[in-house]
């Protein structure tokens, strides 16, 4: 599920997409390592983050891509004239907290894909959906309240699709596992079929050892 704050998935999501084979090689995302580089970016503010998240809206949320110029914008007005504050100094950060993540979602999608299309491209789904689901959060916010139960209406049925994303993802995640277990079943009734012929081969491999010149 999304988390409470629609902020950034690191459990089900980024965990179920990371069971990939044993047999691809290279680390999956971390989590712990995944907030700490939302954290960064918030900090440091590269410009060429702006255009990381941006370029992944127009891959997964196209509609959102108005909504991050606005919060750019709001950031970029000024705090203060003359000494007297205007706006919300928080507005940078807001902004720069939704770079920040997308961002990073955008990475972990990059990399997902070099190992599973199929993964890949539903957590990039799943991302864009939550992009909506916060630009919905921030207006349940701002919102009076005879036009929040609207906005929650809205907000419900974007957490209903990021559920089905999950669970198509959760499908995959038993696919694979019944696809090994199949593969190990198969082997251990081939081992037990050939049983006899692999104990003679053991046996000769420990007499020809033993008859080795020391």
């Amino acid at each position: 599920m999304v988390a409470r704050n629609v902020g950034f998935v690191l459990t089900s999501v980024i965990i179920l997409a990371a069971r990939v084979s044993a047999q691809e090689p290279g680390p999956m995302p971390n989590p712990q390592e995944m907030q700490m580089r939302v954290q960064q970016i918030m900090q440091q503010r590269p410009r060429e983050a702006e255009a990381a998240a941006r370029a992944f809206l127009l891959g997964v949320a196209p509609d959102r891509v108005a909504g991050l110029d606005s919060l750019r914008d709001r950031a970029k007005q000024p705090t203060s004239v003359e000494g007297n504050p205007i706006g919300s100094p928080a507005a940078a950060d807001v902004y720069w907290m939704e770079v920040a993540q997308l961002t990073v979602q955008f990475d972990m999608v990059q990399k997902l894909s070099q190992r599973d299309g199929a993964r890949a491209e539903l957590v990039g789904k799943m991302f864009g959906l939550e992009a909506n689901a916060r630009a919905q959060q921030r207006a349940y916010r701002a919102a009076a309240e005879s036009g929040r139960p609207a906005i929650r209406t809205k907000i419900e049925a974007l957490i209903t699709q990021h559920f089905d994303l999950e669970d198509q993802l959760r499908a995959l995640e038993v696919a694979d596992i019944e696809r090994r277990l199949a593969e190990v079943r198969a082997e251990t009734q081939r081992r037990r079929e050939r049983r006899a012929e692999f104990i003679k081969w053991a046996v000769d491999d420990i007499v020809r050892d033993a008859l080795r010149p020391r």
